[in-house]
C-alpha cells in the first residue's frame, strides 16, 4: 500500500503555477489516507511561497535533500558545506578563463536564500527572489548555512566541463552533478532527494515500497530510480524518463493511479 508521494515542484508541479486538477487530487490522496511531500532543489522560503495554494500537512525537502523540513515547518535535519569546501568552489570557479561574466552565474543557497555575488537578473536565470552580494565570496566564514553551491550557464558543454573540472578539483566529500539544462549543483556528499526520503521514512517507521516519487529533472533522478513505483513527466529528459517505472501527462495522472494501486491491492 502506498502511504507517502513524494513529488518534485519545477516542471513538475509547479508549471508557472498549479493546476487546479493537481491540486483536488493532491487533496483526494490525503482522504484517501496518502500525505503528500516536496522534494525540490528550491529553497524553504520560495517553496513555501509556490505551495501556499496546496494544502499543508506534508514534509518538505529543500535544496535536493540538504534541508529537510516537518510538517509544521521546522528544520529537522541540515547538511551544509564547510568553509574549506566553500572556499574551494570560489578558488576554481575564480580560476577558470572560460567563464562568461554576463551569462555565467555561481549562486549560493545561504541560510534559506539565493545569494548571487553579482546580478545574474540579465542571464533570465532568476527575475526575483534573489539576493546580490558582491562581497560574498570573500566572506571569511559561512557559519554552516550554505546547503548547495550552484553555476548557471546557458552553454550545454560548459556545464560538462565545469562538472568534470570540479569532480577533478574537489575532494570524494562533494558531488557535483547537472541538475537542469542550465545548472550545475555543488552539494555535500551522499545528499539527495532519495537520502532525505530515506531520512522520513526511518522516522515515520515507513517501508520504501510504501512510498511514491515523481519527478523530471535529473536532480530527481536519485528518488526515480529506487523506488519501486516512480513517474516522470512526459515531456522530461529521456535520461530521466528511462529511471522511473511510468511517465506521466501530470501529477493529477500519477495520484489517481497511486489511488486505483491501492484500491486494487485492498488498501
Amino acid at each position: 500500500m502506498i502511504k507517502n508521494i513524494f513529488c518534485d515542484l519545477d516542471g513538475t508541479l509547479y508549471r508557472g503555477g498549479i493546476s487546479p486538477s493537481d491540486i483536488e487530487a493532491i487533496n483526494e490522496a490525503r482522504l484517501n489516507g496518502i500525505s503528500f511531500n516536496i522534494a525540490t532543489g528550491r529553497v524553504y522560503k520560495h517553496s513555501v511561497n509556490i505551495l501556499e495554494d496546496v494544502a499543508s500537512g506534508g514534509y518538505l525537502i529543500c535544496e535536493n535533500g540538504s534541508y529537510i523540513y516537518d510538517p509544521e515547518g521546522k528544520c529537522i535535519q541540515k547538511t551544509s558545506l564547510t568553509d574549506g569546501q566553500i572556499k574551494k568552489i570560489i578558488e576554481v570557479y575564480r580560476s577558470l578563463d572560460y567563464i562568461d561574466m554576463v551569462d555565467d552565474v555561481i549562486y549560493f543557497k545561504y541560510e534559506g536564500q539565493i545569494i548571487m555575488a553579482r546580478d545574474g537578473s540579465s542571464a533570465d536565470y532568476f527575475t526575483k527572489g534573489y539576493e546580490v552580494d558582491e562581497s560574498f565570496m570573500d566572506k571569511d566564514t559561512y557559519e554552516n548555512k550554505v546547503g548547495n553551491v550552484g553555476i548557471l550557464s546557458p552553454d550545454k558543454d560548459k556545464l560538462n566541463k565545469l562538472v568534470e573540472k570540479y569532480k577533478e578539483e574537489l575532494s570524494t566529500d562533494l558531488e557535483v552533478y547537472i541538475s537542469s539544462e542550465t545548472t550545475i549543483n555543488i552539494v555535500p556528499a551522499h545528499v539527495s532527494k532519495f537520502e532525505a526520503i530515506k531520512f522520513i521514512c526511518k522516522k515515520e517507521n515507513l517501508c520504501l515500497n510504501e512510498v511514491v516519487t515523481i519527478g523530471d529533472s535529473p536532480n530527481d533522478i536519485s528518488m526515480l530510480k529506487n523506488i519501486k513505483m516512480s513517474f516522470a513527466m512526459d515531456d522530461a529528459m529521456d535520461m530521466v524518463k528511462k529511471e522511473a517505472t511510468f511517465s506521466t501527462p501530470s501529477v493529477a495522472d500519477a495520484i489517481k493511479m497511486v489511488i486505483d494501486y491501492n484500491e486494487e491491492i485492498g488498501g
